[in-house]
């Protein structure tokens, strides 16, 4: 029967990041062709969708290198009609040692189908079937189109795009989405979206289509070497019946069954974001003028989710820099008071605990005068180092002006905050300026001072806090107090 194959822990991740991508298809052929395909990718197997039909079986789709029809037609006739209500796990072609592991894809339809992988896999057949029943969860209501309808697919797929792109929220998603859909669109086997990087200097693959990403994740391209890269210089979209018999010549690599491609630029307003590309059309051994209008009509929504994404992102950067003292890294005062009347409202209604710390460097003026300006903002970046390392990763550390800080702790306990306020005190202390001896003159200390939430407001627990630490500083300063 072969050797045992096993279900590594991120395979099992992207079969679980599939079940949004093939609940996502317009129709159960799509959606079980996309499923195959990614299996395929993901497992480096042959993967097909059977279903019951007329009394006997029939291979919905199938994908995976070495898939050839007569292997289609064995595998139909391996699986008997009794198969889909049974718990047969292994399904035997009759020929030596090709078998298929069986996972019934429960909740797809009323109709009985079978997701089947090459291999065994029974060892880890259990996760599998549980992503299997997810993913036919995912196929719910997908019923096979009427044969007239899977040539408007391509036609329908553009305007149905843009509604997958508003729900993909990360990047990896997004690249994905736009593969998937322009090789389905395009009638591909396989596709890759090339992405160009912030310095322009090369572009990278950042998706694919029908072949796993690691495959082609180390290539880089330089605007006008091979083909992506030419496209992307040029701008212009390519249509090749052989790749052989292009300027180049190459040999299409073993994973393609044509020679047949497309090359369409991601460009807009006189720049280029990158290249999409597909590969080996399903139905025919070259792909049409229509595939090509189809694709560059994918490739303009694509531009525009891509183009918002970077809009966003940008955003996000720039309400990250409004938020952040840009000298400690820590948050400014502003981006402080907005979480303390949240925390504040939030202690209230749950009646849960609250503290706030002011923390201010002792001696600071006479230190930066003796050492300078540039010693100063050396040891205001140590004491903001000792304090993201002395609290929990929820809680608010900010710088509030010149060498004042101040931390917010959400569900602080008195005795807990007491702790964290003498773990930054002695951190403090022991903090050394890098070039500068030890001494009593140079000697790095701070005054703290903590106030804990009773039922007031923000603006009392700011006070409370600072009462406390002016406190510390007349009974000597390098001391807790609490207000």
């Amino acid at each position: 029967m072969g050797s045992i194959n096993l279900l590594l822990p991120d395979q099992l991740q992207q079969l679980r990041a599939l079940e949004r991508a093939v609940a996502a298809m317009p129709d159960f052929v799509s959606a079980s062709q996309l499923l195959v395909d990614r299996l395929a990718a993901v497992l480096n197997v042959r993967a097909a969708v059977v279903e019951p039909r007329n009394g006997s079986s029939h291979v919905v789709c199938a994908a995976g290198k070495e898939t050839a029809a007569d292997d289609l037609i064995r595998l139909a006739h391996a699986v008997a009609p009794a198969s889909f209500h049974s718990d047969e796990r292994v399904v035997e072609t009759g020929e030596g040692d090709v078998v298929w592991t069986s996972l019934p894809l429960h909740g797809s339809s009323t109709t009985s189908r079978l997701l089947l992988i090459s291999g065994d896999w029974t060892a880890s057949y259990w996760r599998l079937q549980e992503a299997a029943s997810r993913l036919g969860h995912a196929c719910h209501g997908l019923a096979p189109p009427p044969r007239r309808v899977v040539l408007d697919r391509r036609r329908m797929m553009p305007y149905l795009l843009p509604r997958r792109l508003a729900r993909a929220v990360h990047p990896t998603e997004l690249h994905q989405t736009i593969v998937d859909a322009c090789a389905v669109a395009a009638g591909a086997a396989s596709g890759s979206l090339a992405l160009v990087d912030a310095d322009r200097k090369f572009l990278s693959i950042v998706a694919t289509h029908g072949y796993a990403p690691v495959l082609v994740r180390h290539l880089r391209f330089g605007p006008g070497q091979d083909i992506i890269g030419t496209v992307f210089r040029t701008g212009r979209a390519l249509r090749v019946g052989d790749v052989r018999r292009t300027r180049d010549g190459q040999a299409p690599r073993l994973r393609y069954r044509t020679g047949a491609f497309m090359a369409v630029p991601l460009a807009g307003g006189g720049q280029a974001r990158g290249v999409i590309s597909v590969a080996d059309p399903r139905q025919a051994e070259q792909f049409t003028r229509q595939d090509l209008r189809t694709l560059r009509a994918m490739a303009g929504v694509a531009l525009l989710a891509l183009e918002r994404l970077i809009a966003l992102e940008q955003a996000s950067a720039a309400a990250h820099a409004a938020a952040v003292d840009p000298l400690t890294g820590l948050f400014n005062r502003r981006y402080f008071l907005t979480r303390l009347h949240e925390e504040v409202q939030r202690a209230r209604r749950q009646q849960s605990p609250l503290a706030v710390m002011m923390i201010d460097v002792d001696q600071f003026k006479q230190l930066n005068d003796r050492l300078g300006h540039l010693a100063g903002d050396v040891v205001l970046r140590l004491v903001g180092d000792v304090l993201r390392r002395s609290v929990r990763l929820f809680d608010v550390c900010a710088r509030q002006g010149g060498d004042e800080f101040a931390i917010l702790m959400p569900g602080s306990s008195p005795e807990h905050s007491r702790h964290i306020a003498e773990r930054i005190r002695s951190g403090i202390e022991e903090s050394r300026l890098p070039g500068v001896p030890s001494s009593d003159e140079v000697r790095l200390t701070a005054s703290i001072g903590i106030a804990a939430f009773a039922n007031t407001t923000a603006d009392d627990l700011i006070d409370g806090a600072d009462r406390a630490l002016y406190a510390a500083k007349r009974q000597g300063r390098n001391r807790v107090c609490e207000g």
